[in-house]
């Protein structure tokens, strides 16, 4: 593994701890890289430091971030997330789509009000594959860790938000410590664990996370499916009572 600058290397090896067990999608690796094994693949033989620097200080904010807004995250396939943060190019741009990843786990965490367990719909193109469904002919180019799809859930966001505040049917106002669940399964850990693994395996994750390309489909109606996958699997809320 090539040797990274050692300020460069420390930084990312400190973050090894807060990924958990890295528990991966990909049903070829017992597990998702180290963020020390993620930045060499990503920046190959780069040497402009400074972008390597920012790099590793935005890997570094979206794993801290992830790990504490969700802290319950299973799976850890950031291969595709950190792609194209390096590909944002100048140093300047990678802090700025940092930020950007930061605000939204932000906002749609365990500290916010809509309390999601899970990163994995943003990670896996969930919430990306239904968006571009509605207007593929504009939303197709558009990919899921661009700054347009960004946009996006921000405005959904305040949307969601709006529905919480009017204790919405399905996006009503929570009690205590539990987390928001308006899909139609459980969720789990053992249950998202275990309907996520099966997807995979039948090749219906919209976005490979694990892969640095990131190979996508929204053309398959991914939620649906899901939703389809979890009641054969007995996972249903119905079922689950």
């Amino acid at each position: 593994m090539r040797r990274l600058p050692e300020d460069i290397h420390t930084g990312l090896e400190r973050l090894a701890p807060l990924c958990g067990e890295r528990a991966s999608l990909d049903t070829s690796r017992p597990c998702a890289p180290l963020p020390v094994e993620l930045a060499v693949r990503v920046m190959g033989d780069c040497s402009e430091v400074e972008r390597m620097r920012a790099f590793v200080r935005g890997l570094g904010e979206v794993v801290g971030t992830l790990a504490e807004d969700f802290p319950d995250n299973i799976f850890w396939d950031l291969d595709h997330l950190a792609w194209c943060m390096w590909n944002a190019g100048r140093p300047e741009a990678i802090d700025g789509f940092a930020r950007r990843v930061v605000v939204l786990c932000r906002s749609f965490g365990n500290k916010s009000e809509l309390r999601f367990r899970y990163a994995h719909d943003f990670l896996y193109g969930y919430d990306w594959a239904r968006w571009v469904s509605r207007q593929p002919e504009e939303r197709a180019g558009i990919g899921p860790f661009d700054l347009v799809f960004f946009d996006y859930l921000d405005a959904r966001r305040q949307k969601l938000l709006d529905l919480v505040a009017n204790n919405d049917d399905k996006y009503g106002q929570l009690h205590g410590q539990e987390f928001r669940n308006p899909f139609t399964f459980c969720r789990e850990p053992r249950e998202e664990a275990h309907l996520h693994q099966v997807l995979a395996q039948s090749d219906l994750i919209p976005v490979k996370a694990w892969r640095l390309d990131g190979e996508r489909r929204w053309d398959l109606p991914f939620t649906d499916l899901r939703a389809e996958a979890a009641k054969r699997l007995g996972l249903s809320r119905d079922s689950a009572r």
